[in-house]
């Protein structure tokens, strides 16, 4: 048989639970404005609050520093410059991106030093081409030259000359 009181157990005994669970929410602090009011608040009083005024506060919980006197407030802020400061993610993105332009900086070196080698080899070429020419045209030896419709024409001594200096100027600028 039913006990005629098991409804009423069971609301009581869910609502101390019930208490019991969201005891958490209440407030932690209480402490006395300058009115003499009682606040009740999960978040710590303000600094400008003295510490006799403060009625409860959290297990362990220690009261939020207060703000240094105006006097100590210039002698406190200078040694806080002076600090390094500790790293941060600010650091290391600082030193990522220091990295990455070196990386970009070696990159251009190498493709500069790639073009550097690459105009060493083209004159090199045009060097070895102009003092065949030159020897060419030295020589002696009839030479012949292909003119605009496409026939071959032999070098007169003028042309010969042109060719002579443009073989010079070419050797000048390309061998060195």
């Amino acid at each position: 048989m039913k006990h005629p009181h098991t409804p009423l157990l069971l609301r009581v005994l869910l609502a101390v639970t019930a208490c019991a669970i969201s005891s958490g929410a209440w407030a932690q602090w209480q402490w006395k404005d300058a009115s003499g009011r009682r606040i009740f608040s999960d978040t710590p009083p303000p600094a400008s609050v003295p510490d006799q005024d403060i009625l409860q506060r959290p297990k362990g919980a220690a009261l939020p520093a207060a703000a240094p006197a105006p006097a100590a407030a210039g002698a406190a802020a200078a040694p806080a410059k002076a600090a390094p400061a500790a790293p941060t993610a600010d650091a290391s993105l600082e030193q990522r991106k220091q990295q990455l332009e070196k990386a970009e900086a070696d990159k251009r070196k190498a493709e500069e030093k790639a073009a550097e080698e690459k105009a060493a080899k083209a004159r090199a070429v045009n060097c070895e081409n102009a003092r065949k020419n030159k020897a060419t045209i030295e020589s002696g030896v009839r030479v012949t030259v292909t003119n605009a419709r496409g026939e071959a024409e032999y070098l007169d001594e003028a042309a010969r000359a042109a060719q002579l200096r443009q073989a010079n100027d070419l050797i000048r600028d390309n061998c060195r």
